[in-house]
């Protein structure tokens, strides 16, 4: 056997904590030690629970081995393929599973979590902020959950770019089902990364234990959408701890789904308005950010999308669309404008272009250029 294979064995006890097995690491100095120690100092059920496993060996590395055919490699701790922003993780698992691509460590990274049940403003945020990262060149990581997390993961992919998500399950298990076209795109595109063997189902409490590694590959943390007492607490915290920078979205005083960002805002985390303020988190300005290299694509470049020009548009909606810019424009400024239309009608010509993709909503409720 190899070092790889006695990694790997260790990676695959069961209910094994990732710090246990480093500890053991530490204490014996080598995987192959650690397994061929006849009582290792834990409990007894645990040890019957490893003395059981060595039996399978061979049925465990021909299952890691069947995996890797099918396309889920497992990536150790000691192999370069590793995210190195994982390795700095005190409890960082000794290896992941990965169908697809690991984040590019050259390109920036941002997580954005959030609220399953969002609103249709948390949704809206979600596209915004995920689509234009994506776009210029950003890593896009989070949960594949359904909400906020989908979303945001899917707008990155639809706009060209990469995104990343990390499972609390086998990454041959597409969980949420509801999510199996994202889980497709994201194979292909981007990547599915776990520290759970093949077929593991999504348990419980697997999800705290993933949320560590959602923080850990973020730069920056966005928090879109989320109640006082929720799971991406848990990630805050996590990304917190890991000095990582937390951005939240305000939202309406009373909103169950803005408590939790607005009580982040009050402890200290900082106010995401627009794609802006992440890239000054990141130290990087637009320009360097649409230039960085590594999206999943392989060339970084954003998606061509439709038409910026506005001559291929229908004349009602050209009308409205003249007046965009890069700066936000309200409705009220084109009633004023277009005195011959009413609210409604403009309205409705500014969701047509929005569904385009010609223009975006702004946090103030104003309309400008994608």
């Amino acid at each position: 056997m190899e070092r790889r294979d006695y990694l790997y064995f260790l990676a695959a006890m069961p209910e094994a904590s990732p710090l246990l097995l480093r500890r053991l690491l530490s204490l014996y100095g080598d995987p192959e030690a650690v397994f061929r120690e006849e009582k290792l100092p834990v409990s007894a059920l645990r040890q019957e629970a490893v003395d059981e496993a060595k039996k399978r060996l061979p049925e465990i590395l021909k299952a890691r081995d069947e995996a890797e055919k099918a396309g889920i490699v497992w990536v150790s701790c000691e192999e370069a393929a590793y995210p190195a922003r994982l390795a700095a993780l005190g409890d960082a698992p000794l290896g992941i599973f990965v169908k697809g691509k690991v984040p590019p460590e050259e390109t920036p990274s941002v997580g954005i979590i959030g609220a399953r049940s969002c609103t249709p403003y948390g949704r809206l945020m979600a596209e915004r902020f995920g689509g234009e990262l994506g776009e210029r060149g950003l890593s896009v990581i989070s949960g594949m959950a359904r909400g906020i997390d989908g979303v945001a993961q899917e707008a990155a992919l639809e706009r060209g770019g990469a995104s990343f998500a990390v499972l609390g399950c086998g990454a041959d298990v597409c969980y949420p089902p509801g999510n199996r076209k994202l889980y497709d795109a994201l194979a292909e595109k981007g990547g599915l990364l776990t520290e759970y063997p093949p077929g593991t189902p999504p348990l419980p409490h697997h999800f705290p234990l993933r949320n560590r590694l959602i923080a850990a590959l973020s730069d920056v943390l966005l928090v879109i959408e989320a109640r006082e007492k929720s799971g991406s607490q848990i990630t805050v915290d996590q990304a917190l701890e890991q000095g990582r920078e937390v951005l939240a979205l305000p939202g309406r005083v009373g909103d169950a789904l803005s408590a939790g960002c607005l009580k982040l805002i009050a402890q200290g985390a900082g106010v995401l308005t627009c794609c802006g303020d992440v890239y000054e988190a990141l130290g990087m300005d637009a320009a360097k950010i649409a230039n960085a290299a590594g999206s999943a694509s392989g060339s970084g470049a954003p998606a061509s999308g439709p038409s910026r020009s506005g001559g291929e548009l229908p004349a009602p909606l050209k009308q409205i669309w003249r007046h965009m810019g890069t700066d936000p424009v309200h409705v009220e400024e084109l009633l004023a404008a277009e005195e011959e239309l009413t609210m409604g009608e403009i309205s409705l010509r500014l969701l047509e272009l929005e569904t385009r993709g010609y223009i975006r909503q702004t946090p103030g409720g104003g309309y400008m250029k994608r």
